[in-house]
């Protein structure tokens, strides 16, 4: 006999005898039945051996094999799936992952024997449960030693009809916070609806455009929802924010007529995504999936539990969800509690600290409500969305990112007011303009013209050009005599743009001039211009994780392979070199690449969370700007890129001039914008194009880089540039530029 602590021996020695003399049925595999017949009297080792192989199926999970160990009088008293089922509902209550098992000691005493052991649970929920001094009871059968099984083998005071109850206690979800500690989403924030009804306004058409300045919709959508009702008929048009509601309650009150009665407002107290700004970057909160309920019920989540789906909500779950409190009771038929098992408190969720900037976040957002609105007689009709991106070039900090259109995150949780609530989502995600898709980060396009920054980088680090090299860029480029499938090549401006350098030639974005480069790098080695794209951030993974992202691809040999059943030719080079072919880049990505272009050369990882903390507390995570990559050309080349992006907007026959140069008047020169256009085909000649501008500014000191695109408008500089002008003055501070008249009026067809 193994050596054991007296007390406990004394204590499974009167257990042992009690259990032997007396024949108490009540409890399953100890009565006198269970052996009725003699049989060969086996050792306690083999007793150790049979207890060693039930726990080590306890550890596996493997409850049918535990099933085939238990006594013939305690399988008559449970059958296997019962049996099993009184293991998995443990399991699940208490949250387990695994569990380590321990012998201590045995001891036998005439055809019984004692086990003594300990048992380390492991949980999701409530870490780990340390349940020790057990004692599982064998006895010899006609099998061998069996355990004398009842459901106080999993927990002591289990007994028949106790049961075992998980009581969860939710912490309040953490509050998410824009970079000056400006709430984006409030935990307990408080929502006015507004109901109008159309017959008391004075003018329909004047409280639309209010509330689509307000609201932050189109005018077009909003028309649309008036349209669904009756004059006469009460309906709730949106939510605002109560600071939101006490600025503008005196409009409301006399456009709209919202207020002069009181049925007109309610308030209610929700998770409040404040003027829903950056829904892509938040994300948003809703009722545990189907295919997600194994997963949060193993880390104590209750069925009804609100998650984060999407963005930072899903990202940060951890953290904003806090702590789930429990207690893991054995409850009596009578419903007093006989044991606590376990018990955690609850933690409330921390804060999370977003790099974005609300203020600049919700000036883009309506940049792009006005701009649709304005140009509703041109592009605006044609486009189905347009991503922006503002990042601080010295961080990779992201200070606002909006994709167009965008959504109400609010509508995602059970506790929206919305009628039809299941059918306004099912139409969200059905949308032809695709809503949810986070457009600057999942978005992928063609580049066009932005891609010769990448080209000139490419040429000038190489050698194979120098700045001094220099072409007469006509408005045909003839490419048959370099193998060029096609006989010649147009530029956007037919009557070209004569003598040109490699600065002008960006400058001017002389497409000839490219071509003549695309023959040369092609010459030196026809993948030298995809593996600069790479090494600028193009085509591969940013680096962050927080969101979701496409990595998108750049042409190279064995894609055209796979795609195409060919080989790599200098046509490919060509339509590579001025950003077309099959090139698919992301708004993230381009703004990225310019960021490192402004700063010098460094690719930092887009940064969008600070830090995570609880208000007085030491943060619990704090973000660094994190380099990825150094991009190492010469400082001489990073300055030629500059001075030819800001010659775009400056020299009067850069790409943008027309668009900036009545801006600089008006606003002066201190802030000087220098971008890039980028008009990408994307289809036919009846498909509109997308319109790109990338820029930098200021500069002499560059502190922002922000990219914009327009799906399927005009050409870049008409539509993407007066929008980053937009973003450049809220950035700043500086009063309003009038939106270009030729929103109203038409596109201009330069192709650039």
């Amino acid at each position: 006999m193994r050596h054991v602590k007296p007390v406990l021996l004394i204590a499974v020695t009167s257990a042992v005898m009690l259990a032997a003399c007396s024949d108490d049925s009540s409890v399953p595999g100890l009565s006198s039945g269970d052996n009725p017949y003699p049989t060969i009297q086996l050792t306690l080792e083999e007793a150790d051996q049979v207890a060693e192989t039930f726990l080590d199926a306890w550890r596996k999970a493997d409850y049918a094999s535990m099933y085939g160990l238990i006594s013939p009088n305690s399988r008559d008293a449970y059958m296997e799936e019962a049996f099993v089922s009184e293991y998995e509902t443990a399991a699940e209550l208490m949250t387990l992952n695994t569990l380590d098992t321990q012998i201590a000691s045995s001891l036998r005493q005439g055809t019984t024997a004692a086990i003594m052991y300990d048992v380390t649970f492991h949980t999701e929920l409530f870490g780990d449960i340390p349940d020790g001094d057990r004692i599982m009871r064998l006895i010899e059968t006609p099998e061998g030693w069996r355990v004398a099984w009842s459901r106080m083998d999993i927990f002591d005071a289990l007994a028949e009809g106790a049961r075992l109850e998980l009581r969860r206690t939710m912490p309040g979800r953490g509050n998410i916070y824009d970079r000056n500690g400006q709430v984006l989403v409030d935990q307990n924030g408080r929502a006015v609806l507004l109901y109008p009804v159309q017959q008391e306004m004075p003018n329909v058409e004047d409280c639309i455009s209010q509330l689509s300045r307000i609201l932050r919709r189109e005018y077009g959508d909003l028309e649309d929802q008036f349209a669904k009702f009756l004059p006469e008929t009460r309906f709730l048009v949106g939510e605002i924010d109560p600071e939101t509601y006490q600025v503008e309650e005196q409009i409301l009150q006399e456009v709209c007529a919202i207020g002069d009665d009181p049925n007109d407002t309610g308030v209610r107290t929700t998770r409040r995504y404040f003027g829903e700004l950056a829904p892509h970057v938040v994300g948003y909160v809703s009722q545990i999936r189907p295919e997600q309920v194994d997963e949060y019920e193993r880390r104590g989540y209750p069925p009804d539990a609100l998650i984060g789906q999407e963005g930072i909500e899903q990202a940060f779950e951890e953290y904003l969800a806090g702590k789930i409190g429990g207690r893991l009771e054995i409850i009596a038929p009578t419903g007093e509690t006989l044991r606590v098992v376990a018990e955690v408190p609850a933690e409330p969720g921390q804060g999370v600290y977003l790099t974005i900037d609300r203020d600049l976040q919700a000036a883009v957002q309506q940049a792009f409500i006005e701009a649709y609105n304005v140009a509703q007689p041109t592009w605006a009709t044609t486009s189905r969305g347009a991503a922006a991106v503002v990042m601080d070039v010295k961080t990779g900090e992201i200070l606002a990112m909006v994709s167009y259109p965008w959504f109400d995150p609010s509508l995602f949780n059970p506790d929206s007011p919305v009628l039809n609530r299941g059918d306004e989502i099912a139409a969200l995600r059905s949308d032809f303009r695709t809503p949810l898709l986070n457009r600057a980060t999942m978005g992928k396009y063609p580049a066009g013209s932005v891609f010769k920054i990448v080209s000139m980088a490419a040429g000038l680090d190489s050698g194979v050009y120098n700045e001094n090299t220099a072409i007469t860029c006509n408005g045909r480029w003839y490419g048959e005599q370099f193998g060029d499938v096609l006989p010649y090549r147009t530029d956007w401006l037919p009557t070209g743009h004569g003598y040109v350098n490699f600065p002008l030639a960006l400058t001017y974005s002389c497409d000839p001039y490219f071509w003549q480069l695309g023959v040369a790098l092609h010459n030196a080695d026809p993948q030298m211009l995809t593996g600069y794209a790479y090494r600028m951030g193009l085509g591969v993974a940013t680096g962050q994780d927080d969101l979701p992202e496409e990595v998108g691809q750049i042409p190279n040999e064995e894609l055209v392979f796979r795609l195409d059943a060919r080989s790599w030719t200098i046509a490919d080079t060509l339509n590579l070199v001025i950003g077309q072919g099959q090139l698919q880049i992301t708004p993230l990505q381009i703004t990225r690449m310019v960021a490192a272009i402004a700063n010098g050369g460094t690719l930092y990882k887009p940064q969008f969370v600070k830090k995570v903390q609880l208000l007085g507390e030491e943060p619990v995570y704090s973000a660094q700007p994190t380099a990825i990559s150094t991009l190492d050309f010469d400082p001489h080349t990073f300055e030629l890129i500059q001075n030819s992006m800001c010659n775009v907007t400056l020299d009067p026959n850069g790409t943008a001039r027309y668009i900036f140069d009545e801006w600089y008047d008006f606003q002066g020169t201190d802030v000087v914008v220098c971008g890039k256009t980028g008009t990408a085909q994307t289809g036919g000649e009846t498909t509109r194009p997308q319109a790109w501008f990338v820029a930098f500014a200021p500069q002499d000191d560059p502190e922002i880089a922000v990219t914009v695109i327009v799906e399927n408008s005009c050409e870049g500089s008409e539509v993407s540039a007066p929008i980053v002008r937009r973003i450049v003055e809220d950035y700043y501070g500086m009063p309003h530029s009038i939106w270009p008249p030729l929103w109203e009026s038409g596109c201009i067809d330069l192709g650039e």
